[in-house]
């Protein structure tokens, strides 16, 4: 899409006016939401009312819709959106019932709407890196690039990011669902932040292949380009819940390869079988989802700095979580080492 057919798709669009973290008692919404969760109508004294999850970048919130004796119009309502789908909501209001804040809609004031996805901006409903620092990180992996030596790697990562389609949808998937990185930008912003961990390992230890070890970092994660998908919430495809990043990201790699093969480029099946290698063991372990251990210097030195990034993320984004509901130093942070939760101290509050 060009500048132009940006700036006209943007005049249809609106953006959220409050976030569900803004809303307060008494306020009246009239904004939109993602449907996060759907429950059948029921029947009270007055009709038929429907209960959803709805939520944005920020938060979730529970809404009722209440409506009269026009049952059949409340059905046709109901099943007028999906879940996954943008909603707005007019005239409900935020109410406080059984010490949760929610949102209630009359039916004869207010209603529910579906909309379609050039009337809003995806960015208000899952968190994510702007385009400019996306565009930043894309410059600086190219530059990662540029000063790989050997020419077959060099012209693989060239292929992958000089297709301005791959670079887009590279750009913007998140790590993971809800564990690291889980925002648009955040694969690639983990992606370079790998790579700059493996830089630093190779500057102290001269007998690591760098040039190995920088294209192991670029690619490691590129699966996650056909494993998650974001329209209003991140989701996985169905080949990422049957196939998985790791296996995709091989594919991929291997497919591409091959291309380069049939276009003339001299790729040594040594050199894939060390680069498919790094991407099938980047895990570490079996349990932890890699089809191999690591066998290369290389890819235990991906592996680490693979779980470094991620962890590290992974305790900074769940510090903040615990910030913002707790009033005194200590936190509780579930640890997938020990399987159970753990105190983590996360500073003056």
């Amino acid at each position: 899409m060009d500048e132009r057919q940006t700036r006209l798709s943007d005049l249809k669009k609106r953006r959220k006016e409050r976030f569900v973290s803004e809303l307060e008692i008494g306020d009246t919404v009239n904004d939109l939401f993602v449907v996060k969760k759907k429950m059948n109508p029921r029947y009270y004294r007055d009709g038929l009312w429907f209960e959803l999850l709805v939520g944005d970048r920020t938060g979730e919130i529970k809404v009722n819709f209440w409506g009269d004796e026009n049952t059949e119009d409340v059905k046709d309502l109901f099943n007028s959106f999906r879940v996954g789908d943008v909603v707005l909501i007019k005239s409900g209001k935020v109410e406080l019932y059984d010490n949760e804040i929610q949102i209630s809609v009359d039916g004869e004031r207010g209603t529910i709407e579906r909309c379609s996805p050039d009337e809003y901006y995806i960015e208000d409903f899952i968190p994510a890196l702007d385009r400019d620092k996306r565009k930043e990180l894309i410059n600086q992996l190219r530059e990662e690039i540029g000063k790989i030596k050997n020419i077959p790697l060099k012209t693989l990562l060239t292929r992958f990011f000089d297709d301005m389609d791959f670079v887009e949808r590279f750009s913007s998937i998140p790590s993971s669902v809800n564990h690291h990185h889980n925002y648009i930008g955040g694969n690639l912003e983990h992606t370079l932040n790998v790579v700059k961990i493996c830089k630093a390992i190779s500057d102290i230890t001269p007998d690591i292949n760098r040039d190995l070890l920088i294209t192991g970092a670029i690619l490691h994660d590129i699966g996650k380009t056909e494993e998650y998908r974001c329209t209003s919430f991140i989701d996985k495809t169905d080949e990422g819940r049957l196939a998985g990043h790791i296996v995709l990201g091989d594919r991929m790699v291997k497919s591409k390869i091959e291309e380069l093969r049939r276009e003339g480029v001299d790729f040594p099946r040594y050199l894939e079988n060390q680069v498919s290698h790094m991407i099938l063991s980047h895990h570490g372990k079996l349990e932890w989802g890699s089809p191999e251990i690591p066998k290369l210097i290389e890819a235990i030195v991906l592996h680490h700095a693979d779980l470094m990034d991620s962890q590290i993320k992974y305790h900074i984004q769940k510090r903040e979580e615990e910030r913002r509901i707790r009033d005194d130093n200590w936190g509780v942070i579930w640890d997938n080492d020990m399987r159970r939760k753990k105190p983590f101290y996360i500073g003056e509050v």
